[in-house]
């Protein structure tokens, strides 16, 4: 299982909206499970999303244990799911800074691992 993560910018504005899907996934019900089973189905094992304050503005940090990335936010890109087509549409709109349409939607070089694997 792979360790991911990636940073998004918040554009201005948007916090509200990143928020708000935020509160709703975290709830429970018929949204929380259909969470659940979006998630499962696009191989994400485990999911954390932060939103950072920075001096330039807000970005959003998420975090997926999934066995391949690429193949993740592949599936993120094509999904006909009602969840993740809303979560895609938040990207889209709060955070565009991810383009989901083309081969390779997220370029990250590790620095550094503590403890080497």
């Amino acid at each position: 299982m792979a360790a991911f993560a990636f940073t998004l910018p918040i554009l201005p504005g948007q916090d509200g909206v990143v928020r708000s899907i935020g509160e709703a996934l975290s709830g429970s019900g018929e949204l929380q499970e259909a969470y659940e089973a979006s998630r499962s189905s696009l191989g994400i094992r485990e999911e954390r999303i932060w939103v950072q304050k920075t001096p330039i503005g807000q970005a959003l940090v998420v975090y997926w244990e999934t066995e391949d990335p690429q193949r993740t936010l592949r599936g993120l890109a094509d999904s006909q799911d009602e969840v993740v087509e809303r979560f895609r549409n938040l990207i889209m709109s709060a955070a565009p800074a991810l383009n989901l349409s083309g081969d390779k939607p997220i370029s990250s070089e590790l620095l550094f691992s503590w403890p080497e694997p």
